[in-house]
């Protein structure tokens, strides 16, 4: 347009356009439509593949089983275990403890030497014997 000395003035264009609003719009109306479905989706999936993995090991500790089951089954392998985990002996067996030079047998280990608060008495004794000595 010409202005009153008759120039022609360029208007400068506007950065954003109406198109471009409705476009923005769209994009924004489009991500909060399809946010829920989308985390459901990949949610659903991590959940998919999770379980997948929790079948895999289930599958494989139920072949484990199976092997132990078959093995208990056998009336051999319940002796051997019982001879190796419980120290059992068949009758007829002949049973042989190797105790080192020195060293202390199960037994003599769990027996206690008197100390000197048993030697002393009980413990109601020891309490009159405490009372005596203070009222001395």
């Amino acid at each position: 347009m010409p202005d009153q000395r008759g120039t022609a003035t360029v208007r400068p264009r506007r950065a954003v356009t109406g198109r471009a609003i409705v476009l923005g719009a769209l994009v924004v109306v489009l991500l909060v439509v399809l946010a829920s479905p989308l985390n459901r989706y990949f949610n659903s999936r991590s959940d998919l593949s999770g379980a997948a993995q929790q079948l895999h090991n289930d599958k494989q500790q139920l072949r484990e089983l199976n092997k132990q089951y078959k093995q208990w089954s056998d009336p051999g392998f319940i002796q051997q275990q019982a001879r190796q985990r419980l120290q059992y002996a068949m009758p007829g067996d002949t049973v042989y403890v190797v105790v080192d030079r020195g060293a202390k047998s199960d037994i003599q280990k769990t027996e206690s030497a008197p100390t000197d608060q048993q030697a002393a008495g009980s413990w109601n004794t020891r309490l009159w014997s405490s009372v005596e000595q203070a009222a001395k």
